[in-house]
C-alpha cells in the first residue's frame, strides 16, 4: 500500500525566488541509502520509471561510472564527507566512531560562511558515530545506547533484548524537517545534507505484478524526491541551488548470490548513481560523464564548483575535469564478522581487479554484470592492476595496532583450539583465510537464521546457526547469535557456555558481556553476573537496560 505524504503548506512555500538568488549558491546533498544505479531509468532501467530522480539530469550531469569505496552506510558516508579511503580514515564498519578533528565537507563549507545542517533517516549516521562534525544542526533522533564492533549493530534501550533495534525514520519526516530548516535560513549560504533510509530492508511497500519489492520501495522514494523538488521549485530554489543526488552503496538483489550488501565487491553493490543538477546560470556542463570515479571525489567536485580550495587531507579529485585514475573499493565485513578474507578491488578504465584468495578480473565495458572472469585470459592486465592496488595502499602507513585486553590462559587455549591466534573480530586464523566466494552457502544459512530471529522463530534459528558452526567453529558472529537464541529460549547453561567463549574472544562486545551476565543471573551465579554486567555497563555507559539489571543485582545482594 502506498503511504501518504504529510506536508505543511507553509513549508512548501518556504521562501521567494530572491532568497536563493544570492551567491554563493545553496548546496543540497541527497543520499538515498542502498540505491542501485542500474535501477534508475536515467541509467537505462526499463522495469519502472523514476521521473523525479531522473529530473536532476535536466540541466544536470549524470556521472555514469561512480563507485562507492565500501558498501556499508557509515564507512561509505565517511569516505564521502572526508574524501579519504576507508583503510586510511579507519572507518571500515558501521559500528566504528569517526575520530574528533576529522576534516569534512561540512566543516570546510562552514569555515567559508555556510550554515550547515543534516537530516538523517538511518541510525548508522546517528550523531554519536561522529559524522556530525562541521554541522551546526544535525537532526538524528535515534540515540542508540550501545554498539557491537563484532557485527556492526547498534542497540537501543527500553526493550527486552539488546538484539532488537529501531533503525530508521521515514523520509516523509526527514524531508519536511530539511525544508523547514531552509525556510529559517533564507538569504543565507546553506549546505543541507538529506539522508533517506527508506530503500533499505525491510521494505514497507509490497511488490506487485511485474514490480519487485525493491522497485516498489524505490517508487516510494522517487515520490519523496518529487515532493522535495516541488518544494524547492515553489520556493525558487531549484534553479539556484547546486543539488547533488547519490547513494552510499547498492544492493545485491541476488546477483552473484548476494541478497543485501557488504559481502562482495561486485558492481551490484559498488556502482552508485551520482546526478548533479547545476544552478542557473552556470557554465554549460556535459549531460553525461563516462569516466570512472568514486564517492571520494564528490566533496572535491562540490568545492571546485564553488571555487573553494580542497583541503590537503582530501584524497579525491574533482570530477569537473575527469582524468584517468584508479578507483579503489573494499569490504572488510566478511573478515571482521566471520574471519574470512577481506576483499579489495581497483578499477582503471574498463578493467576491474578483485583481490581475493582467488582473484578476479573483469572488463566492465564488455561485461558490466561481471559474468565472465577474464583473469586467466588476460594475466598481464591483472598484474598491472595488482601493482596499482599495492602502490595505492603502500602510500599510507598501516594503522596502529590496538592493544588487546588480557585473556586468561584457559580461554586462550580454547580460542586456539577453534583456530584463532588472537582475540577480536579482526583476529588472524590459524592458516589462510577462506575466500568469501567459497563460504557463500554458509553465509546464506546465516542470513536465513537472521530472518528466523527477526520473525520470532528462535528454534529454527538455533538449528540454522548450529549448521553454520558445524561448518566453521570460528564464526564468532554466528556463535553470538546462537547464544542470544539460547537466552531467549531460557536455555541458560547453553547460553552461558557460548557467551563465555565470545567474551574471551571479543571482550569489548557489549551484547556478549550483557548476555553472559544475564545467563549467569538466571543460573544464580550472582558474583559472575555482576562482573559481566559491570563490564557491559563500562563498555556502554549510557545503556539504561544494563544499568537497571546491574542495580537490581546489587540491591539483591546487599
Amino acid at each position: 500500500m502506498q503511504r501518504l505524504f504529510f506536508w505543511s503548506p507553509t513549508a512548501l512555500c518556504l521562501a521567494s525566488a530572491a532568497a536563493f538568488a544570492a551567491t554563493p549558491p545553496p548546496v543540497i546533498l541527497i543520499s538515498i541509502d542502498t540505491l542501485r544505479a542500474d535501477h534508475l531509468s536515467a541509467y537505462g532501467y526499463r522495469d519502472i520509471k523514476t521521473p523525479n530522480i531522473d529530473a536532476f539530469a535536466n540541466g544536470g550531469t549524470v556521472f555514469a561510472n561512480v563507485s562507492c569505496q565500501t558498501p556499508l552506510t557509515l564507512p561509505s558516508h565517511t569516505s564521502l564527507f572526508t574524501s579519504t579511503y576507508p583503510f586510511e580514515n579507519g572507518i571500515q564498519e558501521n559500528a566504528e566512531l569517526v575520530p574528533p578533528g576529522a576534516v569534512t565537507l561540512a566543516g570546510v563549507l562552514k569555515v567559508h560562511g555556510y550554515h550547515t545542517a543534516a537530516f538523517i533517516g538511518g541510525v548508522f549516521l546517528e550523531r554519536q558515530m561522529g559524522l556530525d562534525q562541521g554541522f551546526e544542526t544535525y537532526d538524528s533522533p535515534f540515540n542508540f545506547e550501545a554498539f557491537s564492533p563484532l557485527s556492526g549493530e547498534l542497540f537501543f534501550g527500553g526493550v527486552e533484548s539488546p538484539f532488537l533495534v529501531r533503525d530508521r525514520r521515514d523520509g516523509a519526516l526527514v524531508i519536511p524537517a530539511a525544508i523547514r530548516w531552509l525556510a529559517t535560513h533564507r538569504n543565507q549560504p546553506t549546505f543541507v545534507f538529506i539522508h533517506l533510509f527508506d530503500l533499505h530492508t525491510p521494505y514497507t511497500n509490497p511488490g506487485r505484478k511485474g514490480v519487485s519489492r525493491y522497485d516498489a520501495q524505490l517508487l516510494y522514494v522517487d515520490g519523496l524526491i518529487g515532493k522535495l523538488t516541488q518544494a524547492l521549485k515553489q520556493a525558487g530554489g531549484w534553479d539556484q541551488s547546486l543539488t547533488v543526488l547519490l547513494s552510499d552503496h547498492g544492493e545485491g538483489l541476488g546477483d552473484h548470490g548476494e541478497t543485501a550488501h557488504g559481502y562482495f565487491v561486485y558492481q551490484s553493490t559498488l556502482h552508485v548513481p551520482l546526478i548533479v543538477h547545476w544552478p542557473a546560470p552556470s557554465a554549460p556542463r556535459p549531460s553525461a560523464v563516462q569516466q570512472p570515479g568514486g564517492l571520494i571525489d564528490v566533496a572535491p567536485t562540490i568545492l571546485d564548483f564553488l571555487h573553494i580550495p580542497a583541503p590537503a587531507a582530501f584524497e579525491g579529485t574533482t570530477l569537473l575535469n575527469p582524468s584517468s585514475r584508479p578507483v579503489y573499493s573494499e569490504t572488510m565485513h566478511t573478515h571482521d564478522s566471520f574471519g574470512w578474507s577481506p576483499l579489495r578491488t581497483i578499477r582503471l578504465g574498463a578493467y576491474k581487479y578483485i583481490d581475493a584468495p582467488r582473484p578476479e578480473l573483469y572488463n566492465l565495458e564488455k561485461d558490466p554484470n561481471e559474468k565472465n572472469d577474464i583473469l586467466r585470459a588476460d594475466p598481464s592486465e591483472a598484474r598491472v592492476l595488482r601493482g596499482e592496488l599495492a602502490h595505492l595502499i603502500s602510500r599510507y602507513p598501516p594503522p596502529k595496532p590496538v592493544p588487546e585486553p588480557g585473556v586468561n590462559p584457559q580461554a586462550q587455549r580454547l580460542l586456539a583450539s577453534l583456530g584463532y591466534l588472537g582475540q577480536g573480530p579482526r583476529s588472524r586464523r590459524n592458516g589462510p583465510e577462506p575466500d568469501p566466494k567459497d563460504r557463500l552457502p554458509e553465509y546464506r544459512l546465516y542470513e536465513q537464521s537472521m530472518d528466523a530471529i527477526n520473525n520470532n522463530r528462535p528454534n529454527e534459528a538455533v538449528r540454522l546457526l548450529q549448521k553454520v558452526l558445524a561448518q566453521d567453529a570460528t564464526n564468532l558472529l554466528a556463535r553470538r547469535d546462537l547464544a542470544g537464541c539460547y537466552l531467549d529460549l531460557h536455555a541458560y547453561v547453553k547460553a552461558r557456555a557460548a557467551f563465555a567463549l565470545l567474551t574471551a574472544a571479543v571482550p569489548d562486545d557489549y551484547s556478549s558481556q550483557f548476555g553472559l551476565g544475564m545467563a549467569d543471573k538466571h543460573l544464580g551465579l550472582t558474583g559472575e553476573a555482576r562482573q559481566h554486567l559491570e563490564a557491559a555497563c563500562k563498555i556502554a555507559p549510557h545503556a539504561a537496560q544494563c544499568r537497571r539489571e546491574l542495580d537490581a543485582l546489587r540491591q539483591g545482594t546487599n
